[in-house]
């Protein structure tokens, strides 16, 4: 049994996704402001409640969907044993999973080409790496395609320290070694700037082989330092 390709620009259909029951919405959360906001009852909100900037709802419900159909499948494929997940055929078991998987690398990639939270982001890019992994697997993507969601998340992962490492920095305290600790983290700060370049550069190469136009790319549209 094979897998259909996941690719990037097509929504998979109802047959091809099986019968797999649509999943519950988690709560949206702000780009803005960083709130959770519960979905309720139709008519769905259009801007936040705390801050009253505007939600990107189709990109929120693609990333809600998304990551639910993702822990759906994930724990289809867990129960399965390693043996069996070794097996050049598919099974029905993990055809299901898989199904799940299919839902929410489409419904993920429609997400991240609008506006969701840095967490969703993060999140995204997690389960993007993990799905492109196991289609890598079956041979339903390619292998630039997985090192492609892979660097993605490498490079969220890295901007976050940098982040991280530029508030300690800020938050030393005067002291006898005071110093000390802001070399110290400066020093770190310096290597993640260098990895992240080098991250960008590899990105790019990625996106250009796999012959991504502008507004296909799934990488924040923000610059990094």
């Amino acid at each position: 049994m094979s897998l259909a390709s996941p690719n990037p620009a097509y929504v998979y259909s109802t047959e091809e996704l099986g019968q797999a029951d649509e999943p519950e919405l988690a709560p949206m959360i702000c780009v803005a402001c960083g709130k959770e906001i519960e979905w309720g009852d139709e008519p769905y909100p259009v801007r936040c409640y705390a801050c009253h900037e505007p939600i990107d709802l189709p990109s929120q419900m693609a990333f809600s969907r998304g990551s639910d159909a993702f822990a759906v499948g994930q724990e289809l494929l867990f129960v399965i044993s390693p043996k069996k997940r070794r097996s050049s055929i598919t099974t029905p078991e993990e055809m299901e999973g898989l199904h799940y998987y299919m839902q929410a690398y489409s419904s993920l990639q429609l997400a991240l080409q609008g506006k969701v939270a840095d967490q969703q982001f993060q999140q995204a890019a997690q389960m993007m790496a993990a799905m492109a992994n196991v289609f890598l697997q079956h041979g339903s993507v390619s292998p630039l395609e997985s090192a492609y969601w892979g660097s993605l998340l490498k490079e969220s992962n890295t901007h976050k320290e940098w982040i991280e490492v530029g508030e300690k920095i800020s938050a030393v305290k005067p002291g006898a070694f005071s110093w000390l600790k802001r070399l110290r983290w400066r020093l770190r700060k310096h290597q993640l700037k260098k990895a992240l370049i080098d991250l960008d550069q590899k990105i790019t190469k990625l996106e250009r082989y796999m012959k991504f136009a502008e507004q296909s790319s799934f990488r924040r549209k923000k610059k990094l330092f």
